[in-house]
């Protein structure tokens, strides 16, 4: 009585061991998967003239100084730099423009679909078909 115990048990173990792995592989075969560029963004930067460039960016970023960073890598024409302080990066340069308010009296103000913004590039969110902007702006 024990050896068909024992067989039912191997047998019990071989089949749930199958099961799983037929899982694990379905599963990672038609699982949905993240495709670089999930999101289509827009930076746009208008610059102390009001001239505006605009960029197209595909990323998967889940925030915005990430897409940033992606487009600066992929786009020699643009860059942008800052300082970090307590709240995040504070953009002080964009495509070499300068807006440090200390020093020239004016900052970056980033708009997001023409709102301000109400996060720093750090903590913004990047969703799917929005647009970013930096703008220029002097202060008064």
């Amino acid at each position: 009585m024990k050896n068909t115990s024992t067989k039912k048990i191997v047998i019990g173990a071989i089949v749930l061991a199958v099961l799983v792995a037929l899982f694990a592989f379905f599963y990672g075969r038609f699982s949905a998967k993240s495709i670089a560029g999930d999101k289509a963004i827009v930076i746009e930067v208008v610059d102390e003239s009001g001239s505006s460039t605009e960029y197209d960016v595909d990323t998967d970023a889940e925030y915005l100084k990430d897409a940033m960073d992606d487009l600066a890598e992929a786009d020699d024409s643009f860059s942008f730099s800052g300082k970090d302080g307590g709240y995040g990066l504070m953009v002080q340069v964009i495509n070499d423009k300068q807006a440090i308010y200390e020093e020239d009296g004016a900052y970056w103000a980033l708009y997001v679909n023409g709102e301000y913004g109400q996060y720093g590039v750090t903590e913004q969110p990047v969703t799917d078909g929005d647009t970013y902007t930096w703008s220029y702006e002097a202060a008064e």
